[in-house]
């Protein structure tokens, strides 16, 4: 039986051990900040109109036993915990006020706000957190697929690679900016592959391709959605076309250990996306959409020699011409059922008939 207090906490008081670092709002089970501008203006509303909202779940955490400083960790409540930092730090208004614009009674009766906490009695490395954590998000905002696997698998060492490729890995220590808090790392995993990690920082033509805005939008990005379709790109890459993602879990518990090829995968793509960001292809190019995005990038892994040898000019325009007259069936297979087997066939084929030469697909 797990022991658990209930009670309550000022909203001055949860915003001070934020900003001390004490409460950790990205623990490593988390999922990325996934609310809109809209979810988060409307809570804050709640807030500022005096309404009840769920309780937040704080694990206890850990007790520097030196510094006598104890940090606790957030199990459920961290979309709500930072919507209320950034507002108070005036990062967006609500009903065309910033907390700066606020009265001085109107900012003192949001920050003695009562929120109900219930304080959990297990540090945040417990594997009954990721449980906990599981169960509390099947809600509107449920774990999609992706999400579970990154928290249930994610100390295999599949997962771990992809993450690694797309960017979605944090070590200890690392943050987006100087202000930002970085996620904890997950004490379970391996000290080798944070090692092997830290060794191949430099590589990030692959995450730079995938994040900068053109195959994902933000909030695809927070949601894992490239953290999925690396996973496919990699089980593709070793195992070959099949339909949605129902080999990548199967891939992730066969290398949970250990994967062995991590070096020569994890250089693939990286050259892959060398060849594709050479393209230079415009902003809004049909092969930024994610299914020719995806197919370009496994034909490319599949045959970097040839790749290189045609050079990425010639890539370049031999796509161009193709994307003015798609012919029915690829233009059909790049917008309907996608991730199907069938499609991704089609899709490779008609690719590699237009930069290799290989032959067309057999019309039905």
């Amino acid at each position: 039986m797990i022991r658990y207090a209930v009670r309550t906490r000022q909203i001055v008081d949860l915003v001070s051990e934020v900003r001390r670092k004490t409460l950790n709002l990205s623990p490593f089970f988390q999922r990325n900040l996934v609310w809109r501008s809209v979810h988060k203006a409307d809570f804050i509303e709640t807030i500022l109109k005096g309404y009840p909202f769920p309780q937040i779940f704080i694990a206890r955490g850990t007790i520097d036993t030196e510094s006598m400083i104890s940090t606790s960790s957030i199990v459920d409540g961290q979309q709500r915990m930072s919507a209320v930092i950034e507002f108070v730090d005036n990062g967006f208004p609500v009903s065309g006020k910033t907390f700066g614009d606020l009265s001085a009674s109107e900012k003192e009766e949001f920050l003695k706000y009562e929120v109900a906490v219930i304080d959990l009695d297990l540090k945040d490395d417990d594997p009954q957190i990721v449980e906990i954590f599981k169960r509390l998000n099947r809600t509107f905002y449920s774990l999609s697929n992706i999400e579970r696997y990154s928290t249930e698998l994610a100390t295999s060492e599949f997962m771990l690679v992809a993450k690694f490729l797309c960017g979605e890995l944090q070590l200890a220590g690392q943050a987006e900016d100087d202000d930002a808090v970085a996620p904890s790392q997950d004490s379970n995993i391996p000290g080798e592959f944070i090692a092997w990690a830290q060794a191949h920082a430099a590589k990030k033509a692959f995450k730079d391709v995938l994040l900068d805005g053109k195959i994902f939008s933000p909030y695809e990005t927070a949601r894992m959605v490239h953290l999925m379709f690396t996973l496919n790109l990699l089980t593709t890459h070793m195992f070959g076309f099949y339909n949605r993602n129902e080999k990548t879990k199967e891939f992730m518990n066969e290398f949970s250990q250990s994967f062995p090829n991590k070096d020569s995968v994890v250089e693939t793509f990286e050259r892959a996306a060398e060849i594709f960001s050479k393209l230079r292809l415009s902003k809004g190019s049909i092969w930024f959409r994610k299914a020719n995005a995806f197919s370009l990038l496994v034909l490319i892994s599949n045959n970097l020699p040839a790749a290189s040898n045609i050079g990425v000019k010639q890539i370049k325009d031999r796509l161009e011409k193709f994307g003015e007259s798609l012919p029915g069936d690829y233009e059909l297979a790049a917008k309907e059922a996608v991730n199907n087997r069938k499609e991704r066939l089609l899709r490779n084929d008609w690719l590699a008939h237009v930069i290799f030469g290989e032959p067309p697909p057999a019309q039905p």
